[in-house]
Order: C-alpha cells, then sequence, then structure tokens
C-alpha cells in the first residue's frame, strides 16, 4: 500500500496506539512518557495535514480516504476522546480537527456517525471534561460538529435523560467570558442546529434536528426555562443576557416549537420579564428584547393576564420604542418590526376603550332595566293601596247619595198599607 508520509494508515494507526499505551501506562518511564507525547503529537499533525493540506498542494482524496477508512475500523480515536484529559494541549487540538473533518465533510460523515454511534459515550465525556481549560476547545468544536447530526443529538438526548444540555448551561454560567462563550456556542448547536452557519446541514436534518429538540423542550419545559431566566436577570451579565435573548427568540420563533411558543408568551411572568429588560441601559439587548416582546403582542390569542399588562402600558411602550428607533446605528429591518408593533398596539388600545364602552353601556343598560324593574315593583305594591285609600275616600259620598234617594222617594199611604 503506498505510504502517507513515509506510513501507510494502518502504521499510522498503530504507531499512535502504541504511544497511547505508553502514556497512560502508569508504570512507563518518564523519559519514554515524553518520547511517546512527542511522537503521538507529530502523527496526529501529519494525519490532519493529509485531511486539510499544508497550503501548498491540494489535498490528496485518495489519500483522505484511506486514512479514514483505516480510523473508521480502528478504536484509536474512540481511545483519544475517552483519555483526552489526559493529553496536554497539543494533542486534543489534533484530534478535533481529525474528528471534526470526519464529521463535517459530506462524503464522509455518515461513517463519522456510525463511528460514534458505535463508540457511544464519547460526546457525553467531551462534556464532561469540557471544564478543564487545556482541552475545553478541542471538546466543544468536536461537541458541535457531532451534534448537528440528529442521529448523535438523538443519543445524546437520551442518555442521563438529556442532562447534557443542563451541563452545558452549567458551562455558560461560569464568570470567564471566553469560557462561557464556548460554552454557548455548544448550547446554540444542541437547540438551534446552527441553521444559519453550516451549508452542509441540509433541511431534512435540520427538521430532524429541531423535532427532536421540540420534543425534549417539551418533556423539559419548566426547569430548561428557570435555568434559563436565570441569564436573564436585569443586574446579570449583559453578554450572556443578549446571547440568551437570542436563544429565546430563536426557539419561539422555529415553527416546530409553536406549542411551547404559545406556552410561553401567555405567561404573564415571561411578558413582565422581557419589559423589565427593555430598560436595561444597553442598546443590543433593548433590541434583542424588542425581538422576544413583539411575538407576545402579536399574538393573536392573548390570555386575559397578558392583556391587563399591556393596556395600562400602551402609552408608555409606543413612545419608548419611538425613541428607541430613532438610533441612527439600527437598520431598516427594526424599523418595518417597530412600525408593525406599534400598530398592533393601537389596535390593542382601540380594542381595549371598544370593550370599555360596551362594558360602560352594557353597565348603563342593566341600571335602566333594574331601575325599570323596582318602578314595576313599586307599581305593584302600591296599588292596593291606592285602591283602599279611593274607597275610602268614596264612602261618604255613597252614603249622602243613598240619604237623598231615601229623602225623595213617596211614603206609601198608610191606608193603603192597612
Amino acid at each position: 500500500m503506498k505510504r502517507l508520509f513515509g506510513r501507510t494508515p494502518a502504521e499510522y494507526a498503530a504507531s499512535c496506539s502504541r504511544a497511547l499505551d505508553c502514556i497512560l501506562d502508569e508504570k512507563s518511564e518518564e523519559e519514554k512518557v515524553k518520547k511517546a507525547y512527542s511522537k503521538l503529537e507529530r502523527l496526529l499533525k501529519e494525519m490532519a495535514v493529509m485531511l486539510y493540506g499544508d497550503g501548498e498542494k491540494p489535498v490528496d482524496t485518495n489519500k483522505v480516504n484511506r486514512l479514514i477508512r483505516e480510523l473508521r475500523s480502528s478504536d484509536l480515536m474512540a481511545r483519544l476522546v475517552m483519555k483526552v484529559e489526559r493529553l496536554g494541549f497539543e494533542i486534543p487540538k489534533s484530534i478535533s480537527k481529525i474528528l471534526s473533518f470526519w464529521l463535517h465533510d459530506k462524503g464522509l460523515y455518515n461513517d463519522a456517525i456510525a463511528y460514534f454511534d458505535r463508540h457511544r459515550g464519547l460526546v457525553g465525556h467531551l462534556v464532561s471534561h469540557f471544564e478543564r481549560e487545556e482541552v475545553s476547545l478541542p471538546c466543544a468544536e468536536i461537541v458541535k460538529e457531532a451534534l448537528v447530526h440528529p442521529k448523535l443529538l438523538k443519543s445524546a438526548l437520551e442518555e442521563d435523560k438529556g442532562n447534557i444540555v443542563f451541563k452545558v448551561l452549567e458551562y455558560v454560567g461560569v464568570k470567564d467570558i471566553a469560557f462561557a462563550s464556548e460554552a454557548y456556542g455548544m448550547l446554540d448547536t444542541i437547540i438551534n442546529c446552527r441553521l444559519s452557519r453550516d451549508q452542509n446541514i441540509s433541511a431534512d436534518m435540520q427538521k430532524e434536528h429541531l423535532k427532536l429538540v421540540a420534543t425534549w423542550l417539551d418533556a423539559n419545559y419548566e426547569e430548561f426555562w428557570k435555568k434559563i431566566h436565570t441569564f436573564m436577570e436585569p443586574t446579570g451579565s449583559h453578554l450572556m443576557m443578549e446571547q440568551m435573548l437570542k436563544l429565546v427568540y430563536q426557539v419561539l420563533k422555529t415553527h416546530r416549537n409553536y406549542y411551547i411558543m404559545m406556552r410561553y408568551i401567555n405567561d404573564p411572568e415571561n411578558l413582565t420579564r422581557v419589559m423589565r429588560l427593555l430598560r436595561v441601559q444597553n442598546k443590543k439587548i433593548q433590541v434583542m428584547a424588542f425581538n422576544v416582546f413583539k411575538i407576545f403582542v402579536a399574538n393573536p390569542e392573548k390570555s386575559e393576564k397578558i392583556i391587563e399588562i399591556l393596556l395600562p402600558n400602551v402609552e408608555k411602550i409606543m413612545k419608548f420604542f419611538q425613541a428607541l428607533g430613532a438610533d441612527d446605528e439600527l437598520d431598516g429591518k427594526f424599523e418595518d418590526d417597530l412600525e408593525v408593533l406599534n400598530e398592533q398596539l393601537k389596535e390593542l388600545k382601540i380594542i381595549a376603550e371598544q370593550k370599555t364602552t360596551t362594558t360602560s353601556t352594557s353597565t348603563n343598560a342593566n341600571a335602566s332595566a333594574n331601575q325599570g324593574q323596582a318602578t314595576q315593583e313599586e307599581n305593584k305594591t302600591s296599588a292596593p293601596a291606592a285602591a283602599t285609600a279611593a274607597a275610602a275616600a268614596a264612602a261618604p259620598q255613597q252614603q249622602q247619595i243613598s240619604e237623598k234617594k231615601s229623602t225623595s222617594e213617596p211614603k206609601p199611604d198608610s191606608n193603603e198599607t192597612e
């Protein structure tokens, strides 16, 4: 077989395995371990050059395919991943390059998926050791390349009841900004499938990915949002607040998450939380909070509690967004969205006024009806009394008429009577 850098693919795999055995053997002499580290580092770098090229010569596709076939048939990459925390700084970088190429290449990623599926636990191990500073970046890169594939995401979410998501969220909450940003990149890949950044992800893969996420979100709704909301406190990190608002907006506007969106935007506590973020003195956060807020307003099936929060604040909200829209740095899309939102708020205000008018009219009608009913009752009660009074008043007159009648009639003759 033709040699690569003086070695066949099988020799590369065998040499790397022997070097790794020496590094992991606690009985190995210190000097031998150092040489093994150096050898493994060099071999893996050479393998990465075969895959990506050196910038001078084009990549030899035949060499790439032969190398990948050898990796596929051995357990070398799985062993390297499972011991990544013990391999220093440079070796994990090469491991990341090789696996990322394998997972990303259109002609090869099916083999890579099968390999990861055969060696379960690789992604979980990488996430568990992400907290180690020397390997955090390589671990994150491999995880992002792996979990964009639905089959590997499904395995990861099924493993340990999907706690991988909550583990990543813990990493997002650390104070180190660079570390937290890498963790957020993993979270964004899991939840949103990097929709706009990876041209290799087909529409069918996106659909399958988002379907898996929607199912998981529905099953873990309360705990997921509880953890997300810890990053949305006005006193928290502005960078993470902005990132989480982006994630929330993406989740809510994804069609697959329709029922999750409806549940979320009909919760008055969520609306109040977003409205508080509108007041944070940071333009980026205000714009991202606006994007989430407009989903609440656009909802045609607002709950009564949501309406009760919006109505008293319509004028203030419109003035606030008018001032925000005056910023020259904002693009035309924001202005268009703002115009639509203002129209929706005006409609809400009109509906509220009509509702108030209807309620007032109804109240007056009820009052008139009640008054009319009272009058009828009063008439019913007073009628017998009036009749009695009239009869009493008419009695003397009747007596006088009877007396007059008695006087005017002729008295019978006494003789005739006799």
